[in-house]
C-alpha cells in the first residue's frame, strides 16, 4: 500500500517525485482537517505580513516544523535561501528543496553556528516541545545557528502553556525587535494564537 496510517508508505517515499506523493496525499484527504487555516487572521498574518517581511530582510531563513499546509511558503523565498526541519521523517514531503529530519534541538548537527538570518518557529511551542527544559534547549540552539542580530519569529498559543518570555527560557539570548510594527506581540481574538518577534543578541 502506498498510504499507510496517514502517510505514505516508505518506499513511495523513495521512489515517487515530491510532487506526486504531495497530490497522492491530498487525494487521500490529507489536507481536510486543516481547510480552516487559511481563514483564520493569525494565518493570514503569517502569510502575507510575517513570511514576506521576513523574506525581505532575511539572506537565509528557516522555518521549523512542515505540514500539508506549509509546503507553499518556500514559493515566498529564494529557494535556495530557505530551509525546512521537522523531526517527522514523513512530514519531509511537505518540506523545502533544502529539508532537515531532526529535532530542532539538534540544529546545529547540521547547520554551521551563525548560518542563518532569520528563523520561524510557528506552532511548535506546546506541541512537541512542551517543557521549559524542552525550551530552553531550543532557544540555546537557535541562538547558536543565527547570525548576529538575526530574526526569530515565536508563534504560540496562550492557551497551551505559560507566556515563554515570562517564564524566561529564552536565557538572554533574544530581545524584542524595535521596529514598531512588531515591537508588540500580534494577538487575533478570539483566537488564542500570538505572535511574538525578537532579535538575536550577543555573541
Amino acid at each position: 500500500m502506498l498510504y499507510v496510517g496517514g502517510s505514505l508508505a516508505r518506499s513511495a517515499r523513495q521512489l515517487l517525485p515530491k510532487q506526486v506523493q504531495r497530490s497522492l496525499l491530498s487525494a487521500c484527504g490529507v489536507n481536510r482537517p486543516y481547510a480552516h487555516l487559511p481563514g483564520l487572521a493569525s494565518r493570514q498574518c503569517l502569510e502575507t505580513e510575517i513570511l514576506p517581511w521576513m523574506g525581505d530582510r532575511c539572506r537565509s531563513t528557516l522555518f521549523v516544523g512542515t505540514a500539508s499546509y506549509t509546503w507553499h511558503y518556500e514559493t515566498l523565498f529564494r529557494a535556495d535561501r530557505y530551509t525546512t526541519l521537522d523531526i517527522a521523517a514523513g512530514a519531509a514531503v511537505w518540506g523545502a528543496r533544502h529539508h532537515i529530519v531532526a529535532p530542532v534541538q539538534e540544529l546545529s548537527r547540521h547547520r554551521q553556528p551563525g548560518f542563518f538570518d532569520g528563523v520561524i518557529l510557528n506552532g511548535v511551542l506546546g506541541f512537541g516541545i512542551d517543557t521549559e527544559q524542552q525550551m530552553r534547549r531550543t532557544f540555546e540552539e537557535l541562538h547558536r545557528v543565527l547570525a548576529p542580530c538575526g530574526l526569530l519569529v515565536v508563534g504560540w498559543n496562550t492557551d497551551r502553556h505559560q507566556d515563554p518570555e515570562a517564564l524566561g527560557v529564552f536565557g538572554g539570548h533574544f530581545a524584542r525587535v524595535t521596529e514598531a510594527r512588531w515591537a508588540g506581540r500580534r494577538c487575533f481574538p478570539p483566537e488564542t494564537h500570538v505572535y511574538d518577534v525578537y532579535q538575536r543578541t550577543g555573541q
